[in-house]
């Protein structure tokens, strides 16, 4: 890779790999891309093997297929749990779900004291830190509200609903996050957004579900069209070029592979095996693929 590849994928891996990072991080030069926005967006409970750039054929998703080519694209990468509040856990604290103590998506809360966690490492070299998230389970209580400048979870509790299907629509939490990215551009400034589709229950609008092969492909679609529109949102403000862009899933899913129709009980590939995307400024590194496994 090229030296300034590395050097910011050495910042990238520290938060979503353990022991990769240390193979790149003597090259890392400070400043090598001095006040980027760093933008982190999450789609809950992707695939890597349902995206076209990793070789599915019945899918469609022109938007994330356009970053890929800008992109470098990491072939292998694996989440630490197939739950969606530890893994966001680790992906931010680059901590094992062991050491930072979230091992669910109920009951658990994380302590960030001392722990160095991605937007305050970030916050403390002056970036302002904002997030949106689409999923109740990842509510500001649970510990990451105290991590932001500021943390949007207005997702509305129902008694007797199923927590982990609550949720807001990805449309409206994207809506919130070019909000937030228009009131703070001239500012060095880290986002995390967050939306939830394609977590069951998969209910992608109709044009998505009348053209996709399964539910499940639809809902990726959706997904794929709401990222799009944030992404052209941050093109059309002059901010794309210059920031460093995170696309992850969190976990997979079963989908019936192993006797598993969802997610959080089974380790299998499918539930782990994630996609990970990082367009650097200028797309340096553009087309790059890594095979090790992150």
């Amino acid at each position: 890779m090229i030296t300034r590849l590395r050097a910011a994928l050495a910042a990238v891996l520290l938060l979503t790999a353990t022991g990769c990072a240390r193979e790149v991080a003597h090259s890392v030069k400070a400043g090598t891309y001095r006040n980027a926005p760093v933008i982190l967006i999450s789609i809950d409970t992707l695939r890597a093997d349902h995206l076209p750039a990793w070789g599915y054929r019945a899918g469609s998703t022109p938007n994330l297929d356009r970053l890929a080519r800008q992109s470098v694209l990491f072939r292998n990468a694996y989440s630490h749990c197939p739950l969606t509040l530890p893994s966001h856990v680790s992906v931010i604290s680059g901590l094992l779900p062991p050491r930072h103590g979230v091992r669910d998506n109920i009951g658990f809360r994380f302590e960030s004291r001392d722990r160095n966690t991605l937007p305050e490492v970030l916050r403390r070299n002056g970036y302002r830190a904002g997030a949106a998230v689409s999923s109740y389970v990842l509510r500001g209580e649970t510990g990451l509200r105290a991590l932001f400048d500021d943390y949007d979870d207005d997702i509305e509790f129902r008694p007797g609903s199923v927590l982990a299907e609550l949720e807001r629509p990805g449309a409206e939490t994207a809506a919130i996050a070019e909000r937030w990215v228009d009131e703070n551009r001239t500012r060095p400034f880290f986002y995390f957004l967050h939306i939830y589709e394609p977590h069951a229950p998969y209910n992608a609008p109709a044009p998505f579900r009348w053209s996709a092969p399964t539910a499940y492909d639809a809902e990726i679609a959706y997904a794929d069209s709401i990222v799009g529109g944030f992404l052209d949102h941050l093109r059309e403000r002059g901010l794309f070029d210059r920031a460093i862009i995170i696309v992850i899933g969190d976990h997979g899913e079963g989908l019936g592979d192993h006797g598993e129709s969802t997610h959080g009980l089974l380790l299998y590939r499918e539930a782990l095996h994630v996609p990970l995307i990082v367009k650097l400024p200028h797309d340096d590194g553009g087309g790059t693929t890594v095979g090790s496994p992150v």
